[in-house]
Order: C-alpha cells, then sequence, then structure tokens
C-alpha cells in the first residue's frame, strides 16, 4: 500500500468537525458525487420525494428543501454515530485501498481500565480531480463492549 496524498486526514477532520456542529452546507460540499448519490438514495427510500431529490442532486432546488434534507442528512450521520461522543472522535492513520481510495479511521476515547481508544469507525474517501479528497460513505462501527 502507498502513502495517501497529502490532504486526506485534515478533509476527514473537516468532515467530523462538520457532523459535530451542523455545518450542513459544509458536510454537503465534503461529499464525493457518490456519496451525494448514496445519502439521496437513502432519503428516499425514507420518503423524499424523487423530483425534489433530483432537483437537490442537480444544484436546483429550493434553498428551503435543500437546507430542510441537509439538516436530516446530519441528524442522520450523528444516528449513526451515537454510540461515541462526538466532539471526543479523533480521526487516525489512513490507508490506501483498492480502486484509489482511502479510509481514515476514527476513535474515541475508552472509560475502560486498560483500554485507551474504541474504533468508532472509518471514511472512506476518494479523490476528485477538480475539488480533492471526498467522503464517500462513513462506516461507524459501535463502540464499546
Amino acid at each position: 500500500m502507498t502513502e495517501p496524498q497529502p490532504g486526506v486526514t485534515e478533509q476527514a477532520r473537516a468532515f467530523i468537525h462538520a457532523i459535530v456542529w451542523a455545518e450542513h452546507t459544509t458536510l454537503w460540499d465534503l461529499l464525493s458525487d457518490d456519496g451525494r448519490a448514496t445519502a439521496l438514495a437513502v432519503a428516499v427510500r425514507n420518503g423524499l420525494d424523487r423530483v425534489v431529490a433530483g432537483r437537490i442532486r442537480d444544484d436546483l432546488a429550493d434553498p428551503v428543501e435543500r437546507d430542510r434534507f441537509l439538516q436530516q442528512l446530519v441528524a442522520g450521520l450523528r444516528r449513526d454515530l451515537r454510540s461515541v461522543e462526538l466532539t471526543a472522535l479523533t480521526v487516525t492513520e489512513s490507508t490506501c485501498a483498492a480502486g484509489g481510495t482511502v479510509m481514515v479511521d476514527l476513535q474515541t476515547p475508552s472509560k475502560l481500565p486498560g483500554i485507551d481508544v474504541w474504533p468508532a469507525g472509518r471514511l472512506v474517501l476518494s479523490h476528485d480531480a477538480h475539488r480533492g479528497w471526498l467522503v464517500d460513505r462513513l462506516e461507524p462501527r459501535l463502540a464499546g463492549p
């Protein structure tokens, strides 16, 4: 495995920061096209109108409907990470994976004696020629025993 390009860890930290502080537009900006498509597909399965999803995808949505969707996206990501204290999440080393993606591990402090941290999950990022490193998906993991 080769070392990932600079900027991966910073983008991962920015993504977690956007979740913690509910910076929904920043979060959207940090998602890759695949990440956005996945978020919209999940939203449609959960009741978002397909026409609205198309407008959001094409950046033609009314600001109110876009903000509503993005706020729900942040809430969903927070639910995915509900087993950890969001403000205590740390981003650790990254590793290159097949297909040019990079995985960045997320950790949370442990309160158990002798165990420093628990894996909280990971972010999978890919590189876009114009936008740099972007998040494809969050893979949460329940922290603790």
